[in-house]
């Protein structure tokens, strides 16, 4: 609840009356989307966010924690977000397809170019950074679990064959979308972005189905 004003004593100069977590941390996430997280100072942050750099220290401890609810924070909007929240007993190649679908107009319409979060985080901190890199480490990770579960899912539900080895296809999903993220960056057509991604759906029975699938 919000604490009422005392009229008896006066508000330190310079303090906010609230503080908006959640705007801060949007706030932080250009930053770091835009810049990476080395380039990004504790200065730049408190600048973006409209604080001084005190209240980032008693708000949040370090840049690293800002770091951290960024990332989470980009997870829950990026396109692939939805892929988390099929359903059992949902189709899933018509999800999935759109997934892939909306990440190459996202990536094509991002005037500043900046791929995704994750995969730019990966190239940036894994094995440099020990504590932020095992959290990115760690997102790479459940994001193959993800798919794994929907691969088990459409195969089941008769959509797909079975892969011969599903962990495998999962991490080849990976692979594939952390490739699509980057080559973006020069990419910049949405229509040659899609057709890479048809031509990778279809090797797992996901295509449009106009083509047979290939031996």
């Amino acid at each position: 609840m919000p604490v009422k004003a005392d009229k008896g004593r006066r508000r330190p100069l310079g303090r906010p009356v609230e503080f908006d977590r959640e705007a801060a941390v949007r706030a932080a996430l250009g930053q770091f989307w835009r810049r990476g997280f080395e380039a990004v100072s504790a200065s730049d942050l408190a600048e973006a966010m409209s604080i001084k750099r005190s209240s980032l220290y008693n708000s949040f401890g370090d840049r690293e924690t800002v770091f951290r609810e960024a990332l989470e924070a980009y997870r829950r909007i990026a396109p692939d977000a939805a892929l988390a929240r099929i359903e059992p007993g949902q189709p899933v190649k018509p999800a999935l397809r759109r997934v892939f679908r909306d990440i190459c107009r996202a990536r094509a319409a991002d005037p500043g170019a900046r791929g995704c979060l994750v995969v730019n985080s990966v190239c940036e901190l894994v094995g440099v950074n020990k504590k932020l890199g095992a959290r990115v480490a760690d997102a790479v990770r459940e994001g193959i679990g993800v798919y794994e579960k929907l691969l088990r899912q459409a195969a089941d539900q008769g959509e797909i064959e079975r892969p011969g080895n599903v962990r495998t296809a999962a991490r080849a999903f990976v692979a594939f979308v952390s490739g699509l993220n980057t080559i973006s960056k020069v990419v910049r057509d949405e229509p040659t972005l899609w057709g890479m991604c048809e031509d990778f759906l279809e090797r797992f029975g996901l295509g449009e189905g106009r083509r047979r699938r290939r031996a």
